[in-house]
């Protein structure tokens, strides 16, 4: 197993599992026609990957099988957050064969990592019911249908 921030490169990975999670989601189906979506997501991904999006995978044998995004954004500071800076995490999907190995809660702990790095200093996520179980061990907290963390 290995885990990795992915880049330009990786386009074909992060489009692949994303679209898997919105099957999965029942947010897109096999009778849509999904190739706007493909095209914009792939045009979004090679515009802002490694500026505004960060996006880390997990690959076992060269399969790309778990991926984690964090879109970062500025906006009007406020007490708690002087900086403005924040990120949402987002698209915390793995393949359903290999779930269960704490591949989401790593993925999720590299983009608290990464953020800490560069300075943010609040993030949040929308949780799937299975999701908030990590989310709440890993120090974020409910808050109506939204979770947050500073760090």
């Amino acid at each position: 197993m290995i885990i990795k921030r992915l880049d330009i490169e990786d386009v074909e990975f992060f489009l692949d599992l994303r679209l898997k999670l919105f099957y999965e989601l029942q947010e897109i189906d096999k009778n849509d026609n999904i190739e706007n979506l493909k095209n914009s997501t792939k045009e979004h991904y090679l515009k802002n990957i490694d500026k505004s999006l960060i996006t880390y995978g997990i690959f076992e044998e060269n399969k790309i099988v778990s991926i984690g995004s964090l879109c970062l954004f500025e906006r009007i500071p406020y007490m708690e957050n002087i900086s403005g800076r924040e990120g949402y995490i987002l698209n915390i999907y793995t393949l359903p064969e290999y779930r269960k190995k704490g591949y989401g809660k790593q993925i999720t702990e590299k983009l608290i990592e990464h953020s800490k790095e560069i300075g943010i200093k609040k993030l949040w996520l929308n949780a799937s019911e299975e999701g908030k179980k990590i989310y709440l061990k890993l120090g974020f907290k409910e808050k109506n249908n939204e979770m947050e963390i500073f760090i």
